[in-house]
């Protein structure tokens, strides 16, 4: 049964109480109700817009035939938004104070098609989780350290049986070198925040359990992809996201290598890997800075 709207004021005061208010993901309630403020608090909104148009365009299907994998869904605001429009959504979140608000939302708006599991995405699998149409891995993928966030691109593929959306930050840099299953990456690496404070809000976005993370360029991220299986795999641009620079949001379709009848000889040939791009300059200085402060500088740029 839906709450009233006190009943619903009520309920967020205490789940404010106990796990901190929000933090990143401005649930509209009900009226001018939100988890957050009344207003378009940040860049999630806008990354809502583009991925609910990416699955409409891109899977051609009502929502209400599909079923839809979140993973790392923080507190809720994607998996929310699909519920609502009808999908069957499992949504995965490994920290409980962002669940807790997911399943607040989920109450408050009735979505029986919601269901919400309290892991750590790494152990996504396809005996135990099933099979998807549409996978999100929002704000995930570098929040792992290597190679974990090679064995996770291949769960993804794995349980996709459609469309893959990742959201992620992306580097220019090539001064680590990643190695996994016979294939080289570029990259490198991030210092995840301190954790000692649990409701903090470095601490409820940072990765789970791994001091680093790995950050993949642009090219070792689509070379990857096309590894563990996708077939199409492009960074899509539109609808915009205000102020995202070394931010992307990838699109990977699972489907089968088409042979060609016009051009039969380049059936057997292999697909070449995306070369690594040359860096700028200023980027290549930037390396040679100590740790602490590259760190620092990309905590600014995040």
């Amino acid at each position: 049964m839906t709450m009233d709207f006190d009943d619903l004021q009520r309920g967020k005061a205490e789940v404010v109480e106990r796990y901190g208010p929000w933090t990143a993901h401005n649930i509209r309630l009900r009226d001018d109700l939100y988890t957050m403020v009344p207003c378009i608090e940040g860049a999630n909104e806008f990354r809502l817009r583009r991925v609910v148009q990416i699955i409409s365009d891109v899977t051609g299907r009502p929502f209400e035939q599909l079923r839809v994998l979140d993973l790392a869904c923080l507190e809720g605001l994607f998996a929310v938004e699909l519920a609502r429009r009808g999908a069957d959504v499992v949504a995965i979140e490994g920290r409980e104070a962002n669940i807790e608000k997911a399943r607040f939302a989920r109450a408050s708006l009735s979505l029986h098609n919601l269901e919400l599991i309290q892991d750590d995405v790494r152990n996504l699998a396809r005996d135990r989780h099933g099979r998807f149409d549409v996978v999100l891995a929002l704000g995930i993928l570098y929040h792992l350290d290597a190679p974990d966030v090679f064995f996770f691109l291949e769960r993804l593929a794995e349980v996709c049986d459609g469309l893959c959306v990742i959201d992620t930050h992306v580097t220019e840099s090539t001064a680590e070198t990643f190695s996994h299953d016979g294939h080289t990456y570029r990259g490198t690496y991030y210092t995840e925040p301190d954790t000692s404070d649990e409701l903090a809000r470095d601490t409820l976005w940072a990765g789970l359990g791994n001091p680093r993370s790995a950050i993949l360029t642009r090219h070792s991220l689509f070379n990857a992809l096309v590894h563990v299986g996708f077939t199409t795999a492009f960074e899509c641009k539109v609808p915009p996201i205000p102020e995202e620079p070394a931010r992307g949001t990838f699109v990977a379709v699972k489907g089968r290598r088409e042979p060609l009848a016009s051009a039969p000889l380049l059936n057997g040939q292999p697909w070449a890997e995306l070369p690594e791009q040359p860096r700028p300059v200023c980027l290549r200085l930037a390396e040679r800075l100590p740790r602490p402060v590259k760190d620092a500088l990309r905590r600014v740029r995040r």
